[in-house]
């Protein structure tokens, strides 16, 4: 009864490609990913949508907004806001004392707002939008970095808002055809990964799978890295003939999540190292195709999906990868658990 998809499977697909200097290696544990000096605080912010009434939408839906404290274990109920947005999407940064999300604006599509968690004032932030899919706080000083669609535009753009000047800063803005799907933030490094795309590879692929009636195979698919303040760019790993569902960047390591066939399962999970582009699948009783975040100790992660194994309960649960045992969370027992982000933020000294 709520959607489950971005805004953009609309009208593009989720697609993603396979192979280039990567190498498969179920067998060995998992790398280490080492520990930042800094001392940080962690916590999960999270969406879940309900119905106003409880029963059915003709009192309209609510974006409830949480976050778990992975120190304290302690789930906080932070605010609700209306959902009416093409796609529900909150993000809380505590550092900002803020909630960021998508509303609908003036125009027809959502725009990206800003809630005050201590005065309670809302601020629309962007004006020009149609679609807003992902939200990541403080990739730099007061720097907001979104995958959305402009007005009147096709493909989804990685975008940077600073929020001092309200400038607005996309990607390769004049390239037409690459989308991208995804985006990710290394808070240890301080770069950014997004999984991106050719529109007219799709178009050919989905034209193919038409005519011979078969699943549609994905066209070729690249991560690269961002560095949020030059907006330089690197190509960092390339798959054919692979959907890339989503991915998590933490201390040199990618976890993507995979499918050989466009909406089909299985899923394949792996770690790619960043430097040097080498892939290294993990065998995993998990169902989840969206939303995982590698942990600041690299021997785990959250994800947003069912924990196999016979359950197929749908929730956020922690993997812990030495161990195998896997921690519940966050349950679907009321509404629907639209999204979820594992945030960092500095201790305060």
């Amino acid at each position: 009864m709520f959607s489950t998809f971005f805004l953009i499977a609309a009208f593009s697909l989720m697609l993603i490609s396979g192979c280039g200097s990567s190498e498969n290696s179920a067998a060995s544990p998992p790398p280490q990913i080492k520990p930042s000096a800094a001392q940080t605080h962690e916590y999960l912010s999270i969406t879940n949508t309900e119905y106003v009434n409880e029963t059915d939408q003709s009192d309209g839906m609510t974006m409830n907004v949480y976050t778990y404290d992975l120190q304290t274990k302690a789930l906080t109920k932070m605010t609700d806001l209306p959902y009416n947005s093409q796609y529900p999407l909150t993000v809380v940064s505590l550092a900002d004392n803020t909630t960021y999300y998508s509303g609908t604006g003036q125009n027809k599509g959502d725009e990206l707002f800003a809630y005050d968690m201590k005065t309670h004032q809302v601020k629309q932030l962007s004006s020009n939008l149609f679609a807003v899919n992902a939200i990541i706080p403080n990739v730099a000083e007061h720097t907001l970095m979104l995958a959305a669609v402009k007005q009147g535009e096709r493909p989804v753009k990685v975008m940077f808002l600073d929020q001092d000047t309200q400038e607005l800063t996309v990607l390769h803005e004049q390239d037409s055809d690459t989308t991208t799907w995804d985006i990710a933030y290394d808070p240890k490094a301080g770069k950014a990964y997004a999984i991106q795309y050719s529109e007219e590879e799709q178009y050919q692929q989905m034209e193919k799978s038409n005519q011979t009636q078969k699943p549609m195979i994905p066209p070729r698919h690249t991560i690269i890295e961002i560095d949020p303040e030059t907006k330089q760019t690197r190509k960092i790993f390339e798959l054919q003939d692979e959907q890339i569902l989503t991915l998590s960047a933490r201390g040199d390591q990618l976890l993507i999540a995979t499918a050989k066939y466009i909406n089909k399962r299985p899923i394949r999970y792996s770690l790619v190292d960043v430097k040097t582009g080498k892939r290294q699948e993990l065998k995993l009783p998990i169902k989840a195709s969206s939303e995982l975040f590698l942990n600041n100790e690299g021997d785990g992660f959250y994800f947003l999906g069912e924990k196999g194994n016979g359950s197929s309960e749908r929730g956020i649960y922690f993997y812990h990868m030495q161990s195998k045992k896997i921690e519940t969370i966050f349950l679907q027992n009321e509404g629907f658990i639209n999204n979820f982000m594992l945030l960092s933020e500095p201790v305060q000294k």
